[in-house]
């Protein structure tokens, strides 16, 4: 692949992700309530997230192979919020707590060596499917994806596929195309599900 190509593939990863939970943000916001919405799902996003930035910077990779996950990490950390808001479990003490913990968390990643980074990065994949699959569990309890984005899985969905090509054609790192792999997998099924659990799929028609 001429690098033209792969700096195409790899905007093709960050520009959808710059916006990438906004729908998702506005849906919560609109409909003033959570459900189908898994916190637990988005506080291990954030995690993961986090992780693959600092994993990413300390293999000294260029930028352009990881620069959507910033992006994703601070929207998250605005769903994550929002979800306790409109779940009336968010107040100042949970919210200054944590912001330290998030802190203290990004810390000791800087500080870890390499060997358990790494050690790390393998237990990210359980931990991520983890995360993908606390959505899917909450959406298929619900039965209902009214609050659930479709485009923001979709483009997750495209975003990986997007990876696995860059990490084997540039980085050859293995293990993020082993972790992209499983995570493009999920996110199909997770795009299904939204699909099959619309509303407006539900509705009775109405006969004429």
């Amino acid at each position: 692949m001429t690098p033209f190509l792969l700096d195409v593939v790899n905007w093709f990863c960050i520009l959808p992700c710059v916006f990438l939970k906004v729908p998702q943000i506005y849906k919560i916001y609109s409909n003033k309530n959570t459900k189908g919405v898994s916190l637990r799902g988005y506080l291990i996003s954030c995690s993961k997230h986090t992780f693959t930035i600092v994993y990413h910077a300390r293999h000294s990779y260029p930028l352009l192979f990881y620069l959507e996950y910033p992006f994703l990490a601070v929207q998250d950390l605005v769903l994550i919020p929002l979800i306790l808001f409109y779940d009336r479990r968010l107040n100042i003490t949970m919210a200054t707590t944590s912001i330290i913990m998030y802190l203290f968390y990004i810390a000791i990643l800087m500080l870890l060596p390499m060997r358990i980074i790494l050690i790390l990065q393998v237990l990210q994949i359980p931990l991520g499917m983890y995360g993908k699959w606390s959505h899917l569990s909450v959406l298929y309890q619900a039965k209902d994806s009214s609050n659930i984005s479709l485009f923001r899985w979709l483009v997750d969905l495209v975003t990986c596929l997007g990876r696995i090509i860059t990490n084997y054609v540039e980085l050859d790192d293995w293990l993020m195309i082993l972790k992209f792999t499983i995570n493009s997998t999920i996110c199909f099924i997770a795009c299904c599900m939204i699909v099959y659990y619309s509303p407006s799929r539900h509705q009775p028609k109405k006969i004429d």
